[in-house]
């Protein structure tokens, strides 16, 4: 595991649309805060929780939860990477095809200003900028955030994506205080830290 001399501001997205999408969203973010190279700010460091349509996938899922996390990390960002699918795991994700519903998902949308594209790490996230479910929990908590490869910043980059989409696709459905400190209780945690559903 690789650590960086000072901590790097990243950006996570979370989404879930299987089983108890609230308390799914609330473990993800206990587990974030308890790892040890991990720093989130639970008062301000979390977006309001938003719901909208599952994207691409096979037909009729669930809708999704959304929320967006501000961080600080001693990892690199390749093991932060890896420590984000073994939260993932732990919580019960399973990953058999691409866009499928899911219990948890946890993507890296922005690590400082790093820009990475290869086999294991794209960084920014290559579809952020499209996706207004991203956007919109985003901006709560990264307006000023410049894209480094847009050069726009995040609140530049919803404006321009509301233009384009139908209004009301993403609806801010709990407001910031959703997590509010809160752990997942031991009716939906099993013994050995996975999720139950």
């Amino acid at each position: 595991m690789t650590h960086i001399r000072n901590p790097e501001t990243a950006y996570l997205g979370l989404g879930s649309n299987l089983g108890d999408r609230l308390a799914a969203m609330r473990a993800a973010v206990a587990a974030l805060a308890e790892h040890p190279h991990i720093d989130v700010d639970l008062q301000i460091g979390i977006a309001s929780l938003f719901e909208t349509r599952a994207v691409g996938g096979p037909a009729g899922q669930p809708d999704y939860l959304n929320t967006a996390v501000r961080m600080e990390t001693s990892l690199a960002p390749r093991d932060l990477l890896e420590a984000l699918m073994a939260i993932e795991a732990r919580l019960g994700r399973v990953r058999h095809k691409r866009w499928e519903q899911r219990v948890i998902d946890i993507d890296l949308l922005l690590f400082d200003e790093l820009v990475v594209d290869d086999v294991t790490l794209s960084v920014p996230h290559p579809r952020m900028h499209e996706r207004q479910f991203v956007l919109e929990p985003l901006a709560e908590i990264a307006g000023d955030v410049t894209h480094p490869i847009l050069g726009a910043t995040v609140t530049a980059l919803l404006r321009r994506l509301r233009s384009a989409v139908t209004a009301g696709e993403v609806n801010r459905v709990r407001d910031r205080d959703w997590f509010s400190g809160s752990r997942p209780s031991s009716a939906v945690v099993a013994t050995d830290g996975r999720l139950i559903v």
